[in-house]
Formats: C-alpha cells, sequence, structure tokens
C-alpha cells in the first residue's frame, strides 16, 4: 500500500470472507509483523569478542603476563569494558527496535478517515 493509495473500505461486524481475505494477502494488505534481521544474543556476544581489536590486545595482554609484571597488563580492563560495553549497547538497541515493531504494526487508517467505533466506546 502506498501513501496515495486509498485505504481499504471498512468491513461488516462479521469480518472478511475467504476470498477477501485471499484478495488482500495477494495484495500484501496483511498485518504480519516484519521480522527483519533480528541477531540471537549468541551472535551479538560472538560478534562483539571475535573483533580485530579484541585480538590484538588479547595478544599483546598474553605477552605481556609471560614477559612482564602483571600491573602492565591492566590494559585488560580495557577488552573486557569495550566487549561489555558493545554486548549492551546492541541489546539495548535490539530491545528498542522490537518496541518499535510493535508502534508499526498499528492499524492504517488515514486522518480523514471515520473511525469505527464500537457500541461500548462512543466519545462523550
Amino acid at each position: 500500500m502506498t501513501a496515495t493509495s486509498p485505504a481499504p473500505a471498512l468491513t461488516e461486524p462479521g469480518g472478511l470472507t475467504d476470498a477477501e481475505v485471499a484478495d488482500r494477502v495477494a495484495r500484501g494488505l496483511t498485518n504480519g509483523g516484519n521480522e527483519g534481521p533480528v541477531r540471537s544474543v549468541k551472535d551479538i556476544v560472538r560478534a562483539n569478542v571475535m573483533t580485530r581489536f579484541n585480538a590484538i590486545l588479547a595478544v599483546l595482554l598474553g605477552v605481556i603476563i609471560i614477559v612482564g609484571p602483571v600491573q602492565d597488563g591492566l590494559f585488560g580492563v580495557v577488552l573486557v569494558l569495550n566487549t561489555a560495553i558493545g554486548i549492551l549497547q546492541e541489546l539495548r538497541a535490539r530491545s528498542t527496535l522490537a518496541k518499535l515493531e510493535l508502534l508499526d504494526r498499528t492499524p492504517n487508517r488515514r486522518p480523514d478517515e471515520p473511525r469505527a467505533w464500537r457500541k461500548d466506546e462512543y466519545p462523550d
């Protein structure tokens, strides 16, 4: 449905017939959710742990632990914090996108189109 195409007419309270449903499905006028690219938590953790930056820091941390004093390896904290912050940010973004997707699922109605009120919800 494009912005200029008219909205489907309101149906009778009994609902759509099977033929009307098939017609609307064929035209792509369904309320199905858009299952976009949603990454699992496992994929998010893997993507944030397995980075070049973390690999370089891990190798350097290993060398420092083997060769030098342990206090020189405190930059390993940056390695852990960088990974944790990346994971948390992506999980929060995923949650926000899921909430926004719910808003997108609301019924489409033009502002000039009359609202179909139920008997128990007439405006005062």
